[in-house]
């Protein structure tokens, strides 16, 4: 009895024993903690490095690639304002806009869209008609390949200015959303929609600044044609409210943009795989898959609303 009692006892003593914390020894964790800040440091630094290098890199890049005969045109020297542009715009379209209009009535704005659609009409038709008798139609312009150059004369002077005005007739069609807004057609803003604004801005800016007067200028050239056609139609229904439903001039629209991308998909592929053009290829092939992507997207459209509704 007296045994089992101590074995007992012994038991219980050794079960408290077990049970008590153990002490971590003030060294390994010191060790432990001078690591790890040692990784933290030295992950800023790398990061830091990393932050520098791509700024460098990138401050490089706007500075030897540039394009001297567009330095004095306002918008085109750091990225950051039209960044801050497609930010701002993409920002009033899904939140404050929305906030905004959300106790107000639809806007009419018939009188100033009007006048918009005026602009617009003679703005773009300006541009396809100068453009193209400053670069297609003139002695040192190949219409097989342009390639990057900084030619200055009389007529690729003119024609910079033309792909200047583009690319802020590019800022300017922002507003065709806006108006969406403040008139709360909400439906009609689409990812299609959203998605070629914004990056139609980047684009043009990317053009202007590197590549004026290069290969590229056809896109320029014929998707301000089409604008043409685009906001005459926009013209036309505010006087003609019931041709906002004719089909027709819908589907022929949508027909030409798809006509204009498969020129530009030509225009950028046939050189990317003829290898016979000085111009960039990874600049040709974005322009193929941009132009290849925005097909799909107006196909894709075209299709269920024209073909599958029938």
């Amino acid at each position: 009895m007296h045994r089992m009692q101590l074995a007992e006892t012994k038991t219980s003593h050794s079960h408290m024993l077990n049970n008590q914390p153990r002490e971590v020894p003030c060294g390994n964790f010191s060790i432990l903690l001078v690591i790890f800040v040692l990784v933290v440091e030295i992950g800023d630094c790398l990061m830091a490095l990393v932050l520098r290098n791509i700024y460098q890199t990138f401050n490089y890049f706007f500075t030897e690639y540039k394009d001297p005969r567009i330095e004095n045109y306002p918008l085109l020297g750091s990225p950051w304002p039209i960044a801050a542009i497609i930010v701002l715009y993409l920002k009033f379209v899904y939140d404050w806009g929305r906030r905004l209009m959300k106790h107000q009535k639809p806007l009419d704005l018939t009188t100033v869209m009007n006048i918009y659609n005026l602009i617009q009409i003679f703005l773009n038709l300006y541009i396809g008609i100068v453009g193209g008798l400053n670069s297609y139609f003139t002695a040192d312009y190949s219409w097989s390949c342009e390639t990057i150059n900084q030619k200055d004369n009389p007529s690729r002077r003119k024609l910079i200015f033309i792909t200047y005005l583009y690319f802020i007739s590019k800022i300017i069609d922002l507003l065709d959303t806006v108006f969406f807004v403040l008139r709360k057609k909400y439906n009609q803003i689409t990812f299609l929609h959203t998605y070629h604004h914004a990056g139609m801005v980047l684009a043009t800016y990317i053009f202007t600044k590197f590549l004026a007067g290069s290969h590229a200028t056809l896109l320029g050239l014929i998707n301000s044609f089409v604008h043409v056609i685009m906001y005459f139609y926009y013209f036309l229904t505010s006087f003609k409210p019931e041709l906002k439903n004719s089909l027709w001039w819908k589907r022929h629209i949508t027909q030409v943009q798809l006509i204009q991308f498969t020129i530009l998909m030509l225009h950028f592929g046939v050189p990317l795989v003829g290898r016979y053009c000085d111009f960039p290829k990874v600049l040709l092939f974005i322009g193929f898959t941009q132009n290849m992507f925005m097909f799909t997207l107006f196909a894709d459209f075209y299709i269920k609303t024209y073909i599958k509704k029938k």
